[in-house]
C-alpha cells in the first residue's frame, strides 16, 4: 500500500511547485496596444513628477477599469478607477507612481486601460490587452 501513496504525494508536490512557480507578484507582461484613442479624448489636466491627472472622454460599458501608466512594458503607476462620468463629458483619474519612482520630464509613457488587474491575467497569459491606449510625452503642467 505504501508505494501507491508515494506517487500521489509526489504528484501533489509537483502540482503545488508548478503553480507556485508560474505566479509572480510582479508579473512580466506584454502590454499589447489597444485601440489608439483619438486626439482630445484623453487630456492631461495636471502633471507633476509625483502625480498625473487625466480627463478621459472615452465611454466604457464597465463601471471600473484598470489603468496603467507604462514605461515600455513596465508599470510605473496603476490601479482601478471609476469610469462613470456622472453627467460630465469626462471622468477624472489621478495616478501616482509606485513607491520609489517618479515621472520623468521628456520621457514617453503609455496610458493603458484594461479590464483586469495584470496579476489576474498573469494566471493564464503573459499578454495583457489594453482596451484603450494613449501615448504621451511627460511634461509638467499645473
Amino acid at each position: 500500500m505504501r508505494p501507491a501513496r508515494i506517487p500521489a504525494l509526489t504528484a501533489a508536490l509537483i502540482l503545488v511547485a508548478a503553480c507556485s512557480s508560474t505566479y509572480k507578484s510582479k508579473p512580466q507582461m506584454n502590454y499589447y496596444h489597444g485601440q489608439n484613442v483619438p486626439a482630445g479624448y484623453i487630456t492631461i489636466v495636471r502633471a507633476t513628477t509625483a502625480e498625473i491627472e487625466f480627463a478621459i472622454r472615452v465611454e466604457f460599458t464597465q463601471k471600473q477599469m484598470y489603468h496603467l501608466i507604462l514605461d515600455g512594458n513596465e508599470p510605473v503607476a496603476e490601479g482601478w478607477f471609476n469610469t462613470l462620468r456622472a453627467g460630465n463629458q469626462a471622468y477624472s483619474v489621478a495616478m501616482k507612481p509606485s513607491e520609489g519612482r517618479t515621472f520623468e520630464v521628456g520621457k514617453t509613457y503609455r496610458l493603458c486601460i484594461g479590464m483586469q488587474n495584470p496579476e489576474a491575467v498573469q494566471m493564464t497569459s503573459s499578454n495583457y490587452p489594453c482596451i484603450a491606449d494613449h501615448s504621451f510625452v511627460f511634461e509638467l503642467k499645473d
